[in-house]
Formats: C-alpha cells, sequence, structure tokens
C-alpha cells in the first residue's frame, strides 16, 4: 500500500510518525503541521502576512504623522546595531520623514562592531538616543538558568525585557507607534517548538534555578499590552511592506562608518553563540532554516540552494566568549534537555479571545497569535 500524508503505525507500546517535508519551503512534520495540499502552516501564515500587507506604505506613515502632530516624537525605534535596525533608522528619518526616539537595550555583550553603528547612525541622523542597562547580576542569574533549564529558549531573555522597554518609552513619551525591524520576507516565523517567548515562562525558568522572583528585570506582562491598547500605542512592521531600497541604503550608511559584523544577527555575541553553537549542536535547531524558508517563499531562492547552504554546519567561535566560555560551556553540556512543562507558563489559548483583540487593534503581532494562541 502506497503511503500519504503523515500516518501513525500503532503497535502495544509503538507511536511513530513517518517525517513529511513541506512541498514549499524546508520545514517538515517535526517543525510544523503540514496542511492537506502540502504546503506548511507557516507557507500558509506568511501568505496571509502578504495580504495584509497590501496597503499602500504611505497610508501607514501619514497616520504615523497624524499622531505624533504637535509632539516632540511621532514614533519609536529599537536599535541594536544590526542591519534591520540601522536601515530602518535610516528610512524613517531620511525617506518617511519621521521623527523618532531611539532606545537601545545593552546587555553588554555587544560586538564592537554594533557599539560602533549605534554611534554612527544615531549622530548621522541626529536623534535623541537612550541606552539602557540592567542590574549584570540579576541579568548574568537569568541567562544562566536559561541555560540551566535546558530548554532551547535560552535567548528570549533579550526579546522580553526589549518588549518591555519599548512599551514604557512609548507610554512615557505619548508615542503611539512603535517601529518594529522584523521582516516575515526575510526571516520568517520561528516555529513554536523552536522559539517561546512569554513573562511567565522566563520569570518560571529564574525562580526554578534562583529561588525568586525576578525583582529588577522589566517584564512585558498581559496587563501592559492591555493598557497599550488602551492607549493606542501600535505597532508597525515597516518591511512587511516591501523593500525600501535596503541595499541602496546599507551602502549609504557604510559610507558614514558603519560596519558589518558577520551574519544574521551576529551583532550580538551571546545571540550569536546561542544560535550559531547551542540550538544547532545541542537541540539539533539551525535557524537559518526558518530564515531561508521564508525567501523561498519570496520566490528569491531555490529550495535545492537553500538546501546546499543548509549542508554546511553553523559556525560560531568560541573564543568571541571571552572570559566567560568555560562558565557558559559548562553550563550548556552539563544541563540535560528538558519538558517546556516542567516550567509555567502563560495559558494562551484560554486567552485567545483577548489575544485576539490585542492583534486586531495592532498590539499583539499576528505571527504570535498564530503561534500560540491557535
Amino acid at each position: 500500500m502506497k503511503l500519504s500524508g503523515e500516518f501513525i503505525l500503532r503497535g502495544k507500546d509503538l507511536v511513530l510518525p513517518f517525517y513529511k517535508e513541506c512541498k514549499t519551503c524546508l520545514f517538515d512534520s517535526s517543525m510544523a503541521k503540514i496542511m492537506p495540499d502540502g504546503e506548511c502552516e507557516y507557507c500558509k501564515l506568511q501568505t496571509e502576512l502578504r495580504n495584509q500587507a497590501r496597503e499602500p506604505f504611505e497610508n501607514v506613515i501619514n497616520r504615523i504623522k497624524k499622531k505624533g502632530k504637535g509632539k516632540q516624537y511621532d514614533c519609536l525605534i529599537g536599535i541594536s546595531g544590526g542591519e534591520d535596525s540601522s536601515v530602518m533608522l535610516y528610512l524613517a528619518v531620511v525617506v518617511w520623514g519621521l521623527r523618532p526616539l531611539v532606545i537601545h537595550f545593552n546587555n553588554r555583550t555587544n560586538r564592537p562592531e554594533a557599539d560602533n553603528n549605534i554611534k554612527v547612525i544615531t549622530e548621522m541622523l541626529n536623534v535623541n538616543f537612550i541606552e539602557y542597562f540592567l542590574d549584570k547580576q540579576e541579568y548574568d542569574d537569568l541567562t544562566d538558568a536559561l541555560l540551566k533549564a535546558g530548554v532551547p529558549d535560552c535567548d528570549i531573555a533579550n526579546d522580553v525585557c526589549m518588549s518591555k522597554m519599548m512599551f514604557t518609552a512609548a507610554k512615557d513619551n505619548g508615542i503611539k507607534y512603535i517601529l518594529n525591524g522584523h521582516s516575515f520576507r526575510e526571516e520568517g516565523s520561528s516555529p513554536k517548538k523552536w522559539s517561546f517567548i512569554d513573562y511567565t515562562y522566563l520569570n518560571s525558568i529564574y525562580k526554578k534555578w534562583n529561588g525568586k522572583d525576578l525583582v529588577n528585570y522589566p517584564l512585558l506582562t498581559v496587563w501592559d499590552q492591555i493598557w497599550g491598547a488602551v492607549l493606542g500605542i501600535k505597532q508597525v512592521r515597516p518591511y512587511h511592506y516591501g523593500n525600501h531600497d535596503r541595499e541602496l541604503v546599507i551602502q549609504i550608511i557604510k559610507s558614514w562608518g558603519w560596519k558589518d559584523y558577520g551574519g544574521k544577527h551576529n551583532e550580538n555575541i551571546y545571540t550569536a553563540f546561542i544560535g550559531g553553537y547551542v540550538l544547532p549542536l545541542k537541540f539539533k535547531i539551525d535557524k537559518r532554516r526558518t530564515y531561508l524558508s521564508a525567501v523561498i517563499r519570496e520566490n528569491k531562492m531555490s529550495k535545492e540552494f537553500a538546501k546546499q547552504i543548509l549542508s554546511s554546519p553553523s559556525e560560531f567561535d568560541l573564543n568571541d566568549l571571552g572570559e566567560k566560555k568555560a562558565h557558559l560551556l559548562h553550563l550548556v553540556n552539563s544541563s540535560p534537555i528538558r519538558p517546556r512543562s516542567d516550567y509555567k507558563s502563560t495559558n494562551f489559548k484560554a486567552m485567545r479571545p483577548l489575544f485576539w483583540v490585542l492583534m486586531k487593534l495592532g498590539i499583539f503581532p499576528r505571527s504570535a497569535f498564530f503561534k500560540y494562541c491557535k
């Protein structure tokens, strides 16, 4: 008998799912649900996001300017020193004529190139810039706890913190629009099995390994998101609306002294360590599969060529960790892999109606609703 689709062989003690690959991208049945037509659910999501971004971007910019009229700032931008945020800041000021407040969360593991890029781009564009530093001991204890936890979500601390800082800065400055540098066209969406971002989950991991709750760490809660909806704070992802001549902008900012830093999301050493070493070697997760799949779905790369890229292993120079090298490697190698269910988390499915409203109001990203609430 010829088999097609996903089948389960059931014996007395055997449940064995058959592997199936998405007909379009690099995702498979271990990462995502494969739909009856052979495409994965994340291909369907990318089509949905593409359809949502058909409005002329000029209309979006006009709404931002209207809400910011008479105020010091009309939008908020977080910058990392990487390509996505640097290009977006240039576009916001020079091309779109916006007046952004710019913030950066410094976790003390920036590459020198990232620090240089932040300085160059903010000074050349003459924007107001705020740099945040957290309590070093609490942050170090948190990142250690995430490595001890034995889960693949080792780098969510930065995402949760930055989300809260962005919300707080927008609220305190009367800003109604937060510009986000994510692009579904080039980055896609990581499968939930690979990355789970949740403040309750993060605090639970910290408490498990430190015996207490986080005290000073900024955590974006559900109540913050509800308050954001009340205040009318929205997120906009400009790259969802197209490329915006990014290649030309990169050449311009390079002429100012902006420097390359060695690959996607490698502007931060700790993030590069997690993505280039911990995830592929310990959890068999290669984030390049997500990025390449997004590009394939946009018909900018063939699936065969993407597989050739994946055939070469991810690389990370452990010497970049400096004096932390031995400590971090010990945590990674001595901690067994554990299920996320060992830790508390927000019940997103039970709160689905609330997050649906927040999504419609532009507070909760559509991709996050798809991953967590369905």
